[in-house]
């Protein structure tokens, strides 16, 4: 009975030593936190932000250490599917919330719910998490508020001779004198084609006046060759005829458009909000920096949508994957991203943020005017019509577009296949 009992004592003791070295063990082990996000320029803007907010992070855990992996939208979300369907998605990543991107991902069960009860204690604006929410449940946290605007180049405009315009009949009169300059009047990224789609939702709001029409095309209450549809496919290509956007406009792409700007080699660039960061970029000059400034969308001539009328949604979302191994630490990254990535954003003038925030005396030009242009808001979009209805119809306004501003189709072949497209997606629900 003595053995048995020093048996057991002896054993314990071993048990205990054990669990305490690997208690010792656990505490000291590395972390690796895996994330990944569409922003591969992490010394400006939004990455730049985040390279600061993953700092912070790891000194507030220093077992703890975060791997990031960064491309631009379209490879990102290239990257994404490849990941989900290896059952291999990061622990964290940015992605977007629209019901062709983050909705299957929800419904395979790969995206970890969060608590709405602790998210929405932070100080995020009307509707913002709301955008993340599917069958009333949040599954991710915005970033970003996004404003479809213009921005432009005061001194561009001072040289050709141009005033600032504030309609897109004034941008067509205007073209040709910046293209006898050598200057493209405006560009963007054609290429990928979403930005044509916003493109195409913000001209038919400016010729009917109604940012519900895409939504009721899409749920059928309308059709996409309804007139003011027609219309608008026309208009587009009455711009690209007049030559105001770049020759390669459908295979130029987003860092093609973005540096034209920057290198002064275009007078405008239609881009989102969460370009503001443009007005501290290291990689421009101080005089493209100066003359920057930014505008909302212009109206159309005799068309019903004002300029107060705003393409607008939240975007960029930090999403958890439900196959991490390590949910505790990604949750409170996420914590730490609601709690402080708005306010830095604004601080390092990187993008337009989903919360209040505290503005600053040294807040650029572009920043005040871009506050100026969501205070002054009438409405606001919501969620772009390519995003509202499945994957399929979304290559395909996006091709459809290609091909409109190629001038490869005509604006009642273009109507016809989207809706076409959009009634199969509403078919296929």
């Amino acid at each position: 009975m003595k053995k048995l009992l020093l048996f057991l004592c002896i054993m314990l003791s071993l048990t205990s030593a054990f669990a305490q070295g690997s208690s010792e063990k656990n505490a000291d082990e590395t972390i690796v936190l895996k994330m990944g996000d569409n922003v591969p320029d992490r010394k400006n803007g939004l990455g730049l932000v985040i390279e600061t907010i993953n700092t912070e992070f790891e000194q507030t855990y220093p077992n703890v250490t975060i791997t990031t992996e960064s491309y631009n939208d379209q490879p990102w979300q290239e990257k994404v599917r490849i990941y989900a369907t290896a059952n291999q998605l990061p622990d964290v990543f940015r992605y977007w919330s629209f019901s062709t991107l983050l909705t299957p991902l929800v419904e395979a069960g790969m995206i970890e719910e969060l608590d709405y009860e602790v998210y929405s204690q932070y100080e995020f604006l009307p509707g913002a998490l709301e955008g993340n929410m599917i069958d009333g449940k949040l599954y991710g946290i915005p970033t970003s508020s996004d404003l479809w605007v213009i921005y432009y180049n005061k001194s561009l405009f001072e040289k050709a001779g141009v005033e600032i315009p504030t309609s897109w009949d004034d941008i067509m009169e205007s073209a040709d004198a910046f293209n006898d300059m050598g200057i493209i009047p405006m560009v963007t990224d054609g290429k990928d084609g979403w930005p044509l789609c916003e493109l195409f939702d913000n001209m038919a709001q400016r010729i009917n006046g109604d940012f519900t029409y895409v939504a009721k095309a899409q749920e059928r209450e309308m059709k996409y060759t309804d007139e003011s549809f027609v219309k608008t496919a026309d208009y587009i290509q009455e711009l690209v005829k007049a030559g105001v956007f770049q020759e390669n406009l459908t295979t130029s792409d987003y860092g093609d458009a973005r540096n034209a700007f920057g290198q002064e080699r275009a007078a405008m660039y239609m881009m989102g909000s969460w370009e503001m960061g443009l007005a501290n970029d290291t990689n421009f000059s101080e005089n493209f920096k100066e003359n920057l400034d930014v505008m909302p969308f212009p109206v159309v001539e005799g068309g019903k949508g004002k300029a107060t009328d705003t393409l607008g949604w939240y975007g960029g979302n930090i999403v958890i994957s439900s196959n991490s191994k390590i949910k505790d630490v990604a949750n409170n990254y996420v914590e730490k991203i609601a709690s402080d990535f708005g306010q830095k954003c604004w601080d390092l003038q990187a993008a337009f943020p989903p919360v209040k925030v505290q503005p600053l005396e040294t807040d650029t030009h572009v920043a005040k005017q871009l506050l100026s242009i969501a205070a002054n808001a009438t409405t606001m979009s919501g969620t772009p019509g390519l995003d509202r209805l499945d994957n399929v119809f979304k290559e395909d306004h996006q091709e459809l577009m290609r091909q409109l501003c190629s001038l490869i189709i005509d604006s009642e072949e273009f109507t016809t296949k989207l809706d076409a497209s959009a009634q199969r997606a509403y078919d296929e629900r």
